[in-house]
């Protein structure tokens, strides 16, 4: 081999390895962010002093810029992308890469590994929250939101359109719960405002509408397997977790019921009654829609009820 060849084949060796050395480099700084977090000036401080507008928030991308550890934990100075805010993050908060969102389209369990024998979580992913997928494993998709990480069947993810929202209202038996809207705050909230929290017998729950409007003419529609009569529906007007809730947001003057089988009832609501009012009613069908029809305004124009309870029987 000549001299030549041999600084040829030097200079190819050494451009193989800057390019692998840059190819990990840019691998290894491409991060999401998991949960919403506030970068700090320096890690590990009892008292951490934030970054002046340095919150980063589930979804958002980062280039690390150097990492380090600190207490037994390590932490990495990141970027956040397109502005030079930086600051540091503990590493449990970061994934590497651009993480894909799915929608998790019907109640699912979830495992701590890949298959049905390995333990599960003691509660099921519900139907309609958005969630990262962070690898896909056979039958398995490994996922992850706020607080939670585990295995999901790749079955029960899919398009928002997908998305079944069963429930069982007693002595009517399963139905599934629709909505033309819900109120969503942020990533990993999709759930807060769902219309099943309008049948889960708690005033602490409630679903909100989610257009920018004062949502008259949005609607909670139930269809349940068999056709039913009711014959007397109840509400719990606005949001009552809290008298606060209440008054920020906007309650229903009027609800509009209508059946499949053609019948409709108007549910006129008081406002400031944190208990169920009392409707009687005679509808028939295998499913209804309540549309809201008039509100009290709040300060906000997210309009919300807490509780729907349906009394009737299996229709004849």
């Amino acid at each position: 081999m000549t001299g030549a060849t041999r600084a040829t084949v030097k200079i190819i060796n050494i451009l193989i390895i800057v390019s692998v050395v840059f190819v990990f480099a840019f691998c290894k700084k491409n991060k999401t962010i998991l949960i919403d977090v506030g970068l700090v000036e320096n890690p590990g401080e009892k008292q951490p002093k934030y970054i002046p507008n340095g919150l980063v928030k589930r979804g958002e991308f980062v280039n690390v810029l150097e990492e380090k550890e600190v207490n037994g934990k390590k932490y990495y100075l990141v970027q956040i992308l397109d502005v030079d805010t930086k600051g540091w993050v503990e590493e449990k908060w970061v994934h590497d890469g651009k993480l894909q969102t799915v929608t998790v389209i019907q109640d699912s369990d979830l495992y701590t590994r890949p298959n049905e024998k390995s333990p599960k979580f003691n509660f099921q992913v519900k139907s309609g929250l958005e969630v990262f997928q962070l690898s896909v494993k056979d039958e398995f998709t490994e996922i992850q939101y706020p607080g939670v990480q585990g295995f999901i069947k790749t079955v029960n993810l899919g398009q928002k359109s997908e998305i079944k929202r069963t429930i069982f209202v007693p002595g009517l038996g399963k139905a599934v719960v629709s909505a033309s809207s819900q109120y969503k705050a942020t990533e990993g909230t999709e759930n807060q405002f769902d219309p099943r929290n309008l049948f889960d017998g708690s005033l602490q729950t409630a679903w909100c509408e989610g257009v920018s409007d004062a949502g008259v003419g949005e609607s909670v529609s139930i269809t349940f397997e068999n056709a039913v009569m009711l014959n007397k529906i109840e509400v719990v007007n606005g949001w009552t977790a809290s008298e606060q809730y209440y008054n920020i947001n906007s309650r229903v003057a009027s609800l509009k019921v209508a059946s499949s089988d053609g019948g409709s009832a108007s549910l006129t609501l008081q406002d400031s009654n944190f208990d169920y009012q009392p409707n009687d009613v005679s509808l028939s069908g295998s499913s209804f829609k309540f549309s809201i029809d008039d509100i009290f305004k709040g300060r906000d124009a997210d309009t919300c009820i807490s509780e729907i309870r349906l009394s009737g029987n299996a229709a004849r």
